[in-house]
């Protein structure tokens, strides 16, 4: 089966499979520099498209995604309850609005919800045989000069992904790496744990020159990492 990853900017990424694409937390265009608008807009057209969308900062969503899709052969929206409640009156009447534990069946794939510590959910998929994870804005947030007690908390909610996740192999996951912090949000513990087989780290803004800096770090052995350098590099799947 032929599948890829297109990157396109920040935490925004297509997944192509099995005549589908999925397309992850689009942002406003405060966020989506020229070039990767332009590399997102021939992924869009003529496709069997879902958006997803893990919650409502504007840096993963922005309405606009309708008209951006416009030329989409279909396309079904899945978005979190907090974007659903931040613009009732700008989605589609059939947007899927899901909450924290809902399974839901969508589009030809099994979707899982599960709780972010920080806003919206994060997603599990299985679509035409590939496991996927969708962090959105879950991660290790463990910032220096937080309390003991939020310190305790964030590491709590992060182990407890880990665990859940664990139960099932993974084939494609998409979680934060961010160098401000000493773990780099957790990405290397992320792949350490669970070993899926390709890793895409993001929540960059842009600045791909940090997985030249800090990929050595989530390099393992069984993991294929994704070190994308501009809008619209494609990562090839096997499955």
């Amino acid at each position: 089966m032929a599948a890829d990853i297109v990157y396109i900017h920040h935490d925004c990424f297509a997944l192509r499979a099995a005549g589908r694409t999925l397309v992850f937390d689009y942002p406003a265009p405060a966020y989506l520099p020229p070039q990767a608008a332009q590399a997102a807009a021939p992924l869009f057209r003529g496709a069997d498209l879902t958006v997803f969308a893990s919650h409502s900062h504007d840096d993963h969503f922005d309405p606009g995604i309708l008209a951006a899709t416009r030329e989409a052969a279909a396309r079904r929206f899945v978005v979190s309850d907090d974007v659903a409640d931040r613009y009732a009156d700008r989605l589609p009447p059939d947007a899927l609005v899901l909450e924290p534990d809902a399974i839901v069946t969508v589009g030809g794939m099994t979707v899982e919800a599960m709780e972010s510590n920080d806003m919206g959910l994060c997603f599990r998929l299985e679509l035409a045989g590939l496991s996927v994870y969708f962090g959105g804005d879950m991660a290790l947030w463990d910032w220096p000069g937080q309390s003991p007690a939020a310190h305790r908390a964030v590491g709590m909610t992060w182990r407890r992904l880990l665990g859940r996740l664990a139960a099932r192999p993974l084939d494609v996951a998409f979680s934060n790496m961010d160098p401000r912090l000493p773990s780099l949000a957790g990405a290397p513990d992320f792949v350490e744990t669970l070993a899926p087989a390709v890793f895409v780290p993001m929540h960059l803004g842009g600045h791909t020159e940090y997985l030249a800096r800090f990929g050595e770090r989530l390099r393992r052995p069984g993991t294929a990492l994704f070190a994308y350098a501009a809008p619209g590099d494609v990562f090839p799947l096997t499955a």
